[in-house]
């Protein structure tokens, strides 16, 4: 006996009960169409199908790219109004300016600099925390300077953003060591302030930093004087925040 297999599929040469050999012909006939051939063409209808057109997507390639351009376009072409002064037209107490230096009132300092003209040097830029501002005064050589005096300023578009710039700064000038000593009672200017002195026993610079914050500023004042100032910690408390007052004042304009 044959295997299954073979016995399956053996070809024994018999005729088929459709007509001795013509069922190819008479399906055909009768519109009869084998599996195979039913499937194969079934998927070509579907390949067709899955062919749609490209215009929709060239045009959303279009558009996309028409998005993009004008928001590009934007940003490079936005009106200079959206610049450091946009700050107090929102409602808020401050706003940036593009020349810091000039809101530097430095009249207290002249008795300390025997009439030498500072150099001034100022920068400006908008960052993530904010618009941050600087002016540097410097009385005389860099090496044999009579005074330097460094505002740094950042403009936030909320009060509390400033108040928590001002908190996460001060906690370092908390941990700051000899020779450099915190100022107590705190200078009165601003909402909140704290600073550090640094003064030699003998003779050389003094050093005084005053960090304040001030509705949706952020201020940080230095100072050094040479030699011969003749200023005690009160002194330099007195003298940093008149320079820091004043400039606030002029800020806020």
């Amino acid at each position: 006996m044959e295997p299954f297999e073979e016995a399956a599929f053996a070809d024994d040469g018999g005729q088929s009960e459709w007509g001795g050999g013509s069922d190819s012909t008479a399906s055909g006939r009768l519109g009869y169409m084998p599996k195979e051939r039913r499937r194969s063409d079934f998927q070509k209808v579907r390949s067709r199908a899955r062919k749609s057109s490209p215009w929709p997507k060239i045009l959303i390639g279009v558009v996309v790219l028409a998005l993009v351009g004008g928001g590009v376009w934007w940003l490079m072409n936005r009106p200079a109004s959206e610049g450091p002064g946009d700050e107090a037209g929102s409602g808020l107490t401050y706003s940036g300016s593009e020349e810091p230096c000039s809101l530097v009132d430095a009249g207290p300092l002249e008795s300390y600099v025997d009439g030498t003209e500072p150099e001034a040097v100022a920068a400006g830029e908008q960052k993530n925390s904010g618009w941050v501002q600087s002016c540097a005064l410097t009385y005389g050589s860099p090496e044999q300077a009579l005074a330097l005096l460094e505002v740094e300023t950042t403009v936030y578009e909320t009060d509390a953003r400033a108040s928590v710039s001002y908190e996460l700064s001060t906690r370092e000038i908390g941990e700051m060591v000899s020779p450099w000593t915190l100022v107590e009672p705190a200078p009165e200017v601003g909402d909140e302030a704290a600073a550090v002195v640094r003064i030699p026993e003998e003779g050389g610079t003094s050093n005084y930093q005053l960090h304040l914050q001030d509705d949706n500023v952020y201020l940080v004042v230095r100072l050094s004087l040479a030699d011969g100032a003749g200023l005690d910690q009160q002194g330099l408390t007195d003298l940093t925040s008149e320079l820091a007052q004043s400039y606030l004042d002029n800020l806020r304009g």
